[in-house]
């Protein structure tokens, strides 16, 4: 599984690593801001991309817009600290599958063993993990 982790700081990249680093089979590629994360996608093709929303140039959600139409095939999840009631709809309107509370991140690893679990590959049917 190829984990893309998008967030402007180095402390949040570092943490969701080092919390599913532990976890056999999966393949990391951390970038700094969308732009970027859009640029790589081509060539990393990420199954699972995290995706923080306020960060310089393009916002999380211009972002996941951007990297769907690069790499239709990636899950995005947005992750972030910001609790706004409108971000839900945001997040689902740019095409990601959920929105997840940083200070829950042991959602995402709950996540990631059950997509690994699954033998034949299909997606999870989940839509909001806060």
């Amino acid at each position: 599984m190829k984990l893309m982790i998008v967030d402007d700081h180095a402390s949040t990249r570092r943490m969701i690593r080092k919390f599913l680093g532990c976890m056999p089979g999966i393949t990391f590629c951390e970038c700094v801001s969308g732009e970027e994360a859009v640029r790589l996608a081509h060539d990393f093709k990420p199954d699972w991309v995290t995706m923080d929303i306020h960060m310089p140039g393009l916002n999380g959600f211009d972002s996941t817009k951007a990297l769907l139409l690069e790499h239709p095939i990636a899950r995005v999840l947005i992750v972030t600290a910001d609790h706004q009631p409108h971000f839900p709809q945001m997040s689902h309107d740019a095409g990601a599958v959920g929105l997840l509370a940083k200070e829950n991140i042991l959602g995402l690893r709950v996540i990631l063993e059950r997509e690994m679990r699954n033998k034949d590959g299909s997606p999870s049917s989940d839509a909001d993990f806060r």
